[in-house]
């Protein structure tokens, strides 16, 4: 049974997941960049480590949620030169299936084990233990983990061997941002035809769910209000996120010879779509 779990990354998804471990089962350890955010998750029951790499060295199971496939990297290499032979990583944030096998055999020469646990829902989610983790790994690693992952989960997907719960993943985000930009045009045809927006909201409550319903109200205050940074900043964050992974899930279809036209044209258009890059497209302007 899991004892001592670590937790890397603080950030808008990765602090609640922390938090979630914290009072109960385990004894955790947790380090970000930003010393104060550490710090705050310590007053929840953490223990404030220095660094990734003493997070290896105190824990048995360790979360790593951070933006992107060279941070990933960089953390994974700090954790393993501190880490104890049988620890399992975890990696929760949005990478690709390739960096996922090099960092597996990487921990494997350890005499570690990597699994890719990823996860979606945002952060109210998060702090709401309603999670749902897509994880790739042995069944050995992923059942050892689950545990772990249950503290911030509705639900815990074992999708197959490593690298599978990251091809989930871009899979998931793959439509959410092509149903977003869905949301977006039906709201702008029901506008120009005279259709109430809260009937609207009505009629696609049954698909809609609270991310999508988070997006269309984020971007109708957007146009509104174009002079609420706020929001343009938060837009701008989660515009690039979108643009990584739509970009990662075209390059998993290139290694397959499969074409993706939906996809490739979601990423041609996410500045149209978050109205934020650059100052927005023209069209995007226009809104």
């Amino acid at each position: 049974m899991v004892e001592r779990v670590g937790f890397i990354g603080l950030g808008d998804m990765g602090e609640p997941m922390a938090r979630n471990l914290c009072g109960g089962a385990f004894e955790v350890s947790v380090f970000d960049l930003r010393a104060e955010i550490a710090r705050e998750v310590a007053a929840a029951g953490a223990y404030a480590a220095a660094s990734a790499r003493e997070v290896g060295e105190r824990a048995e199971v360790v979360g790593i949620c951070v933006i992107d496939d060279a941070a990933t990297e960089a953390v994974v290499e700090e954790v393993l030169a501190g880490a104890a032979p049988g620890t399992i990583l975890a990696i929760h944030g949005t990478v690709s299936p390739a960096l996922v096998h090099r960092l597996g055999a990487h921990a494997e020469a350890a005499g570690c084990e990597l699994v890719d646990a990823q996860v979606t829902g945002g952060r109210d989610r998060a702090s709401e233990h309603q999670l749902r983790y897509m994880v790739g790994g042995s069944d050995a690693a992923v059942a050892r983990c689950r545990p772990v992952f249950e503290t911030s989960a509705a639900e815990v997907t074992h999708c197959g061997p490593l690298g599978s719960g990251a091809v989930a993943k871009l899979c998931n985000n793959l439509v959410q941002f092509q149903a977003w930009h869905g949301y977006l045009e039906a709201a702008q045809l029901a506008d120009a035809a005279g259709l109430p927006r809260e009937k609207l909201l009505e009629v696609l409550s049954w698909i809609m769910n609270d991310n999508a319903r988070a997006f269309l109200a984020g971007r109708s205050a957007l146009v509104a209000h174009p002079e609420l940074d706020v929001i343009r900043e938060r837009f701008t964050a989660v515009a690039e996120l979108a643009r990584k992974d739509l970009q990662l899930a075209l390059d998993v279809a290139a290694e397959h010879d499969l074409p993706m036209p939906l996809t490739q044209r979601s990423l041609e258009q996410v500045e149209d779509l978050f109205g934020v890059l650059g100052g927005g497209s023209d069209r995007s302007k226009r809104r």
